[in-house]
């Protein structure tokens, strides 16, 4: 990082607001937030605990305005680094630890120094670090996480470090409405707060924070030779069959002779992932290879030796699956933007395997969660796909057509078991976030029915069977078939038996009930229908108190 000048005092805050927006711009139709004021500590992490309801996606384009509450400190914003043209100026590095306890920011900070990355770290909300990277104009996005992917492997984080750009390309849910993905939220929160850092590990202030921006700007060609000189002269060394292979095997390996100290613990997943590159560039001999890597590499004992290893082998004959790059100790030297352009790399042989599934989250709507989950296309090419439940991802049959419906590769089809391995590593990054206010479908659905009971109420006989409420008895009465018509005018989707079971389960809804309006003047006996009867507790209208003015003085009164 290159520290510049300081930026000349006095400009007004709106000023330095454009070029903060300048630098700091993606998708546009939506944007998050985060009331960072309810937000405490949580015991346990150390980590900024935020509830449900002050966090997640506004809804609506973002503003001047909000750029600039977020300056002022009023409201918190994120942003979606990818545009819907794919296309991105900044992209970032989560450092996010467990154990805040044991976290080691002068690391990161010596490396950046140390290889003159032209990266600027900042301070994250919960307390960790996010590793920024700003262009001179719009770039692929796909770039951008190639060299963030690859920078991880500079800094020795695990391939499961979240970057963003999470997606590269922004499709569309199972409703046919574009998907927005995954934001991060802006540094300079109230410009004093979630600051870039010296080597030194001191703040930069707002003004020279943007004057440091200025002058760390890349273009496409540096982004490329920052990858290119600074990766490849860490890759240098190792065993030679190697250099066309997984960078993370050749490191290891290398490391390995270097140290004249032999891989002990997660010895099995490295000679798996040995096998794997093996079948590839040696299909006739990869067995006789991998047991002649299990003696260089691996430490011999009581459990493992040649015998384990031929048993290994011979399991291993008919396995068909990929490398496990998010599993140590491949996932701790991992160069994923290198890997995927070498000829034995993760890019090989694609068309025979499935492609890698992650960033999994679970939108927690009650009844029924829905799901969004990445899908990696190669070349960092990243789309984000929508399961409305849990159904459309259980068996290979209907996961092969979900991917197929929102990306460009129809996976090829495989045995269960196989199947189960990649939904384990997908579910292995899985997070649980609560859906915006007023999404949930049993919100939705209360909401419904509160502007239904509380409209026209049924006088006569004619208006009941036309759909109108009778109220009696502390108790709401009127034809279900009627709201339904009524609730699919909107966006309710759920289909009529489903949502009379979320009646009868959430709102202690009566289907069996037969009902007469009451008989008027005339004594007249109407026929009875067959209605829905809901309890009145619960669904009245919540009124608005009407605001009360002090007034001290009646003159004041004009």
């Amino acid at each position: 990082m290159r520290e510049g000048r300081g930026s000349e005092s006095g400009n007004a805050l709106n000023k330095d607001m454009e070029e903060f927006k300048k630098y700091f711009t993606g998708l546009v139709r939506d944007f998050g937030f985060c009331n960072v004021e309810n937000g405490y500590i949580d015991e346990n992490t150390g980590k900024l605990k935020i509830d449900p309801g002050d966090y997640g996606w506004a809804h609506r384009t973002i503003t001047d305005e909000d750029y600039q509450k977020h300056l002022d400190g009023k409201v918190s914003i994120g942003l979606q680094p990818c545009d819907d043209e794919g296309t991105c100026s900044f992209g970032a590095i989560d450092v996010d630890p467990k154990d805040y306890s044991d976290y080691n920011l002068g690391k990161f900070l010596k490396v950046i120094d140390d290889k003159k990355l032209p990266v600027i770290p900042i301070k994250s909300k919960s307390g960790g670090l996010h590793v920024y990277i700003f262009t001179k104009e719009k770039v692929p996005a796909t770039l951008i996480r190639e060299v963030l992917q690859n920078l991880l492997f500079l800094f020795g984080l695990s391939s499961k470090t979240e970057i963003y750009p999470k997606q590269t390309k922004l499709g569309k849910n199972q409703n046919g409405e574009k998907t927005v993905g995954s934001f991060i939220n802006l540094p300079y929160f109230k410009t004093t707060e979630r600051r870039a850092l010296k080597p030194d590990g001191s703040h930069i202030d707002y003004k020279d924070f943007l004057e440091v921006v200025k002058v760390n700007l890349q273009t496409k060609e540096s982004l490329k030779e920052l990858i290119n000189k600074k990766v490849n002269d860490e890759l240098k060394g190792g065993p030679d069959d190697l250099k066309d292979g997984p960078p993370c095997l050749q490191v290891i390996c290398k490391q390995v002779q270097e140290s004249g100290t032999k891989l002990k613990d997660e010895r099995d997943r490295f000679l798996f992932n040995y096998m794997v590159f093996c079948k590839k560039k040696y299909p006739e001999s990869w067995d006789k290879k991998v047991l002649q890597a299990a003696r260089d590499y691996i430490q011999y004992d009581e459990i493992w030796g040649d015998e384990k290893v031929k048993e290994k082998i011979k399991f291993w004959k008919k396995d068909t699956a990929g490398h496990t790059c998010y599993d140590l100790p491949i996932s701790a030297y991992c160069a994923k933007g290198v890997c995927i352009k070498r000829k034995f790399g993760i890019g090989s042989n694609r068309d025979t395997h499935w492609p890698q599934l992650s960033n999994l989250i679970k939108i927690t709507y009650r009844p029924e969660p829905e799901y969004f989950f990445d899908v990696e296309l190669g070349n960092n090419d990243v789309v984000q796909v929508h399961a409305k439940n849990i159904s459309r991802m259980d068996e290979v049959k209907q996961m092969r057509k979900l991917v197929a419906d929102s990306t460009s590769i129809f996976p090829p089809i495989i045995k269960q078991n196989e199947f189960q391995k990649i939904l384990e590593g997908l579910w292995a990054t899985k997070k649980d976030m609560p859906p915006p206010i007023g999404t949930n479908p049993i919100e939705i659905l209360k909401e419904a029915l509160i502007e239904y009971v509380n409209g026209p109420e049924a006088t006569t006989n004619t208006a009941f069977e036309s759909g109108s409420v009778l109220i009696e008895d502390e108790h709401y009465y009127f034809i279900f078939q009627k709201f339904y018509e009524e609730l699919k005018r909107g966006d309710w989707t759920q289909k009529r038996d489903r949502t009379a079971h979320l009646i009868r389960q959430h709102f202690k809804g009566d289907f069996d009930c037969k009902k007469r309006f009451p008989k008027g003047d005339n004594k007249e006996s109407f026929p009875q229908l067959r209605v829905l009867k809901l309890p009145i507790e619960g669904l009245e209208r919540e009124e608005t108190p009407d605001e009360k003015v002090e007034i001290e003085d009646k003159k004041e009164i004009v």
